[in-house]
């Protein structure tokens, strides 16, 4: 009797996880810009507080960026507006005060479309919603963002160019998803370099590694000076004499670490500027030490795009760059 009834449970969950399955793949694709979030909340509460914490975290500024832009682009609808049309977004938060309810926050993936990402965020008070954004205000901004990139990096893997990918790896022992549209630029013993380029727009990947020597080598300071180097040697501006750089002021190159598939892995974000010419725009660089051929590793990423927004642009390269990993075999 146990053996059939496990049999016939084993048999009910295979069926849902296939229905599942099968329901998601039906399901329409999302609607909405990059970087849109559709906000279901009553006028009232979109007026108070909550409504201000919530335009506090979506309006600030994206770092690293020539020009202010913000991190989101907001839409606020009242529930009797969240209709068909804007319950396939690609963000959705759903904010409802409930009076007899504690604060909470809820996260779902694919409820009306994929890939989507649906929040709800529910408080008995609007002061006490206001509170709860406010201490949960990194997770929500890291959950839209994370968001943001899984798609990218989904469309990106669809339409892969495996020609680009191939030499990549070839040249370097070094694994990204590269999209369509890339080309493979340059290729010399150590720098490798990358781009997307139309009449208005240059989206631009170098790679370039090096002998390591001491764990200095991974401070902000010594990145920096690596990054002006390889930059000097082998990225020329339009002009005679000209080049790329990193622009020199200490506020503006931000330097963090964080494990990125579980290595040590060391960021520089900040702009650059053309010396000896008038170009310039922001970049991002990941760098990771290759601890089988004793070497450093730079993904260094830059976009030009004259005084269009950027934000975008850089969050792409950004995806293109999470998808990095380093080659545990010689090609």
């Amino acid at each position: 009797m146990k053996r059939q009834l496990t049999a016939v449970l084993s048999l009910v969950m295979l069926a849902a996880c296939n229905s599942g399955k099968v329901r998601e793949k039906m399901m329409p694709e999302i609607t909405g810009k990059a970087g849109e979030v559709v906000f279901v909340i009553e006028d009232k509460v979109w007026k108070s507080e909550v409504g201000d914490t919530l335009c506090a975290i979506v309006n600030e500024d994206v770092p690293g960026l020539p020009q202010s832009e913000p991190m989101f682009d907001l839409v606020q609808i009242p529930s009797s507006a969240f209709t068909e049309i804007f319950q396939r977004h690609r963000n959705i938060i759903n904010c409802v005060i409930r009076p007899d309810s504690a604060p909470s926050i809820k996260v779902a993936n694919n409820v009306w479309s994929k890939p989507q990402i649906f929040i709800d965020i529910s408080a008995p008070t609007g002061a006490a919603m206001a509170q709860l954004i406010s201490d949960n205000r990194d997770k929500l901004t890291g959950l839209l963002l994370k968001a943001e990139q899984d798609r990218i990096v989904r469309n990106y893997s669809t339409f892969p160019d495996r020609e680009v990918m191939r030499k990549l790896k070839k040249a370097a022992n070094i694994e990204m998803t590269i999209p369509k549209g890339y080309t493979f630029d340059m290729d010399t013993n150590n720098f490798i370099w990358i781009s997307h380029e139309t009449p208005e727009i240059s989206q631009g990947i170098f790679v370039y590694y090096y002998d390591y020597t001491d764990t200095l080598m991974l401070t902000r300071d010594r990145l920096i000076a690596m990054r002006n180097q390889m930059l000097k040697n082998y990225v020329g501006g339009p002009s005679e004499g000209s080049y790329m750089t990193t622009v020199q002021f200490d506020d503006v190159t931000t330097f963090r670490s964080f494990l990125m598939h579980n290595i040590y892995t060391a960021e520089l974000r900040g702009l650059w500027e053309t010396h000896g010419d008038f170009m310039g725009g922001p970049f991002v660089s990941l760098t990771q030490y290759d601890q089988q051929r004793g070497r450093i590793v730079t993904v260094d990423c830059y976009v030009y795009a004259g005084k269009k927004d950027k934000r975008n642009y850089m969050r792409q390269l950004e995806a293109i760059m999470s998808t990095l990993t380093i080659s545990e075999t010689n090609e």
